[in-house]
């Protein structure tokens, strides 16, 4: 099958532009599988809906594939309807969050939409394109949504992908020139960065949380490296870890830590963490593997609100958390979300004195953003 995975959204920001590792690993295993794949991502292009379009009408692939965001959704309508138009010979797939927690829903306001793949798709799309090109029974395929006439059919969902060493590594190859040209980066790195998922989930249960996979999984020490050198052997240097919560297990953080630094890489690195997963020894440790900054989400500087989210920190947890990171060299970087359920004027003002309190080196607020399958349970206010 000629495949195409097309992230049609422009994700550069104030804050970096992300390769779409999630796509890459889609295109690694449709490729594995002996599909011919490309990759479009837009930010390498600056193209438009109408340049997509183009390309798409020059390329004619037999399926399109498209990640949506709740975000994204008017974007989402006008470019599926755009390359739906005039009944092409392609299929039009969409996949990602959104539709994965709303694909009935999805599938009736994008009537271009043909099918949608549920969850995390690395082995699904392998199923979906090897049925559709042997003429079978789209039944058969686990996961997936598509219509059937003037009806939507739900088969049942995947199962959890649990040995995640088995995945290929996502096919960055593909996307060569974009990373040549410098098109990715993170703030606060310098030069190209790159991206690396060491988990997929979390082992927490926030409540403003909306998750495609809500197991959380691991992969070794070993399957990690391999990865971390293949990025390395792309003239990368910076990399951020973009788990849910790279800092879960505080044993293989240390682990990995010890790993890079044994590899001697010469990278720098960005991770996420949490409050209370952190201490003095676990910090000194990824420092001395090159980590140059570590995301908290703070979510509020209010206990009040952080009760209400089911967060399991405390503002105390947090200030010794954040003083500990920039005693060891590490700077700060804060995410906080602005109007959960019970969120007052004092509450605001609580989060506002705790980050003049504790003087990250940046912060990215947020306002509250309901998802599908987010549960934000009100205070009472």
């Amino acid at each position: 099958m000629q495949v195409a995975l097309i992230y049609p959204y422009p994700k550069s920001s104030l804050i970096g532009c992300n390769p779409p590792v999630s796509l890459l690993y889609l295109a690694a295993a449709a490729r594995d599988a002996g599909h011919e794949v490309t990759v479009l991502d837009v930010d390498e292009h600056s193209f438009s809906r109408d340049d997509i379009a183009r390309w798409v009408g020059n390329h004619k692939p037999q399926i399109i594939g498209i990640p949506s965001f709740a975000n994204n959704l008017t974007f989402t309508y006008r470019l599926v309807n755009k390359l739906s138009d005039g009944k092409p010979p392609w299929k039009i797939l969409l996949g990602g969050p959104h539709p994965t927690a709303v694909p009935e829903e999805v599938m009736r306001k994008i009537p271009g939409c043909d099918m949608v793949l549920r969850g995390e798709a690395d082995r699904s799309i392998v199923e979906l394109l090897n049925c559709m090109e042997k003429g079978g029974e789209l039944d058969e395929v686990k996961g997936l949504s598509f219509r059937r006439g003037d009806k939507i059919t739900h088969n049942p969902d995947a199962p959890v992908l649990e040995e995640l060493d088995a995945l290929p590594l996502p096919a960055r190859d593909m996307l060569g020139k974009a990373y040549g040209r410098g098109i990715y980066w993170r703030l606060g790195h310098r030069g190209t960065t790159d991206i690396i998922i060491t988990s997929r989930g979390c082992p927490y249960n926030c409540n403003f949380c909306s998750k495609v996979c809500p197991v959380f999984r691991m992969r070794s020490l070993e399957n990690v490296m391999e990865e971390l050198k293949a990025i390395r052997s792309m003239g990368t240097r910076n990399v951020h870890f973009m788990d849910d919560l790279f800092v879960s297990d505080r044993e293989r953080c240390i682990a990995i830590s010890r790993m890079i630094r044994d590899e001697k890489l010469g990278m720098r690195f960005k991770v996420r963490g949490r409050v209370n997963t952190v201490d003095e020894e676990l910090l000194a440790e990824l420092k001395a593997a090159g980590t140059k900054a570590i995301v908290y989400g703070l979510e509020s500087g209010s206990q009040k609100i952080l009760d209400a989210m089911n967060k399991r920190t405390t503002v105390e947890m947090a200030r010794k958390a954040i003083l500990a990171t920039k005693r060891s060299g590490i700077e700060v970087y804060l995410d906080c979300i602005i109007g959960y359920p019970g969120e007052t004027e004092e509450t605001i003002a609580e989060t506002e004195k705790f980050i003049l309190d504790v003087k990250p080196t940046a912060v990215a607020l947020e306002v509250l953003y309901p998802l599908p399958t987010t549960k934000p349970k009100p205070t009472g206010h």
